[in-house]
């Protein structure tokens, strides 16, 4: 059954304290390297010293460091979030590494006005609980620049998984609202009908992905 956004924000709400520990000392116990496809990510992504930038769903803040070293104190970080628990340690890291130039928003995804103009958008872990997946990507596209880039790291249902094993991880992270649901989004098909020089990469056995696009758009 797909989870409600009330549980989805439930679940982040009240586990946002022992998130990161949680990606730090869990996941990669079982081999789940999520700092390294957080990096990949950041990186295909290419951005430049005084760009502008959307981190969707960005939780606690785990992007950006790697996305401020890449912008610099000319560009602009803007984070989105559902969950104010979330943003709450995620404004915790902007002070701590003193950054002036990141702006956090408490906001419903789906329902969030993306601003124009900006360079690129990373989110992670995001879209397997939208319901309007196209849409959200639609208006992403909208605020992009000419030759803006999107990249998504998700969830799918793994192929070669044996069921039982794809269930117990189902199980173990049901904390932070995933169902079997979750994996069955068709993300990828979106982002290949919306963009441009579209890039798709399978991780952790299939469980995961990595895909990126880029605007592009002729001059008239």
């Amino acid at each position: 059954m797909p989870i409600s956004k009330k549980q989805v924000e439930d679940a982040y709400q009240k586990n946002a304290k022992a998130y990161d520990l949680a990606l730090k000392i869990f996941y990669p116990l079982i081999g789940l390297k999520i700092g390294e496809y957080r990096k990949k990510a950041v990186d295909y992504l290419n951005f430049n010293d005084g760009d502008f930038v959307v981190d969707l769903g960005c939780g606690t803040g785990l992007c950006f460091p790697l996305i401020m070293e890449k912008i610099g104190p000319n560009g602009k970080l803007l984070g989105v979030d559902i969950s104010t628990e979330m943003l709450s340690v995620a404004e915790e890291r902007v002070k701590s590494a003193g950054w002036s130039n990141v702006e956090l928003i408490h906001s419903d995804i789906e329902k969030f006005d993306f601003p124009a103009e900006i360079n690129g958008l990373i989110s992670t872990g995001v879209f397997g609980y939208l319901e309007e997946r196209e849409k959200v990507l639609e208006k992403i596209y909208k605020s992009l620049l000419n030759n803006g880039k999107v990249v998504i790291v998700d969830g799918k249902r793994p192929q070669k998984w044996v069921s039982f094993l794809f269930k117990l991880f189902v199980k173990l992270s049901r904390p932070y609202g995933l169902t079997e649901s979750y994996f069955d989004n068709n993300t990828p098909d979106l982002v290949s009908r919306l963009f441009m020089n579209v890039t798709f990469e399978d991780m952790y056995g299939g469980l995961l992905y990595i895909t990126s696009g880029e605007k592009y758009e002729k001059s008239a």
